[in-house]
């Protein structure tokens, strides 16, 4: 997942929420009493292409300077993934700045979802060893075990888990044996099956989709989730033609994953769902 696509994920899953406590007759959070921050719009148009802050200092020079860079990268467009990269590569060795990414994904994660998951799939990009131990840490904070549920959903749990599979994502990337293990731990013990798939899915992917790479995960995937170390990738480039076949191989290995034929029901005038034919007539494929 890109940077920017990790702000619009974030700002969706907290519209839909808020739709969802609306519909169920509750009122969202109380509103913010400080004043609105300046418009997204505005401030994409103030945005300068490939000009990265500086990720240098220490102490409080070192959280400003990182506070800098975590604002530019949440704006940064696909075009500039390798100024990012490069960055936080020149400063992999400046302790003071992982601790400063660290301290930053720590203060945001109860107040701001959407830095909270930037600042994670940076200290991922950085490969720094203290960003390592970081990413650790964050992948075995508490799950939540309650909150506020919406259809059968605990909200809390669903926003962590996204948090702790960008974690999970970082931690992959380093591909070295200690990141492994945790990979390992997250995909037998971790509460959240949506954590668990992304570890599979981030090995996987560091590892080239590789037959080895299936052959370890096997030793450690849940059996009612074996499927994952199958799932279907789409390349970058890759149109239908590729990208079909694969898909038709995949749901004839596992055809419990095809969805069956669509049926007509019955609603009531208000549209809420009455009860649903008990022989309904199966809609006609084209």
């Amino acid at each position: 997942m890109s940077l920017r696509s990790s702000r619009i994920v974030a700002a969706g899953l907290w519209f839909l929420t808020a739709l969802s406590l609306i519909a169920y007759g509750q009122q969202p959070p109380p509103k913010a009493t400080e004043s609105a921050g300046p418009a997204p719009e505005s401030i994409i148009r103030s945005h300068k292409l490939h000009q990265a802050p500086a990720l240098t200092g220490t102490g409080a020079a070192a959280q400003e300077s990182v506070q800098h860079f975590i604002d530019w990268a949440s704006a940064s467009y696909a075009s500039e993934s390798e100024d990012v990269y490069k960055a936080l590569s020149a400063a992999r060795e400046n302790r003071a700045i992982a601790e400063a990414f660290c301290e930053e994904a720590s203060r945001s994660v109860m107040s701001d979802y959407s830095r909270t998951l930037v600042t994670l799939g940076l200290l991922g990009a950085m490969k720094s060893p203290v960003g390592s131990e970081c990413l650790v840490k964050f992948l075995h904070r508490p799950f939540p075990t309650q909150g506020t549920v919406i259809d059968g959903e605990v909200v809390e749990q669903t926003a962590m888990g996204m948090l702790q599979a960008k974690a999970i994502d970082g931690l992959a990337f380093l591909r070295s044996p200690d990141a492994d293990k945790e990979i390992f731990w997250a995909v037998r013990e971790h509460p959240s099956r949506v954590v668990r798939a992304e570890a599979i899915n981030a090995y996987l992917w560091n590892h080239g989709d590789s037959a080895e790479a299936k052959a370890t995960l096997g030793r450690y995937v849940r059996p009612d989730e074996k499927i994952f170390l199958d799932r279907v990738r789409r390349g970058d480039g890759e149109g239908a033609k590729q990208f079909n076949p694969k898909l038709d191989a995949f749901l004839k290995e596992h055809p419990d994953s095809v969805a069956p034929n669509p049926v007509k029901g019955t609603t009531d005038r208000k549209g809420e769902g009455s009860k649903a034919n008990p022989n309904p007539p199966t809609l006609e494929t084209r």
